[in-house]
């Protein structure tokens, strides 16, 4: 993607980060982090802009994808113990609920610095995320 310069920006790497919203459950927040990580190599040979961009995406696709696989996961791990533990009734959401309500809680933090870093990015800024670095 272009800024209104008509230069590279890497704000596509960014806009990737948008296919959590795919109302598929569970598969947009995969599709979105590997989205980003995939978009690098090809945007990294369009400017030193676009590569940053390109390279600070890549970076945070790569935690929201190990973040929410992990809670994902973790989720499953709890289901499953809870099923083979009959003894112990469900109450409810609580606490068994947590790893789900952390991954939703994970996407919504995605969403909002996706669409920080696309914003900035389209402008020609390089992005800076101060709890990711861009190597």
């Amino acid at each position: 993607m272009t800024g209104s310069s008509g230069r590279a920006t890497g704000a596509s790497a960014w806009a990737l980060g948008l296919l959590v919203l795919l109302p598929v459950p569970f598969l947009g927040p995969l599709a979105a982090g590997g989205g980003m990580i995939a978009a690098h190599d090809s945007l990294s040979r369009q400017g030193p802009v676009a590569k940053q961009n390109a390279a600070l995406a890549r970076s945070w696709g790569r935690l929201f994808l190990i973040v929410s696989t992990a809670l994902l996961l973790l989720q499953l791990i709890v289901g499953l113990v809870r099923l083979t533990q009959p003894s112990a009734p469900a109450t409810g959401l609580l606490p068994q609920g947590i790893p789900l309500l952390l991954y939703v809680m994970v996407c919504v933090v995605h969403l909002v610095v996706v669409l920080v870093a696309l914003r900035r990015a389209r402008r020609g800024e390089i992005v800076r995320l101060p709890f990711v670095r861009s190597a």
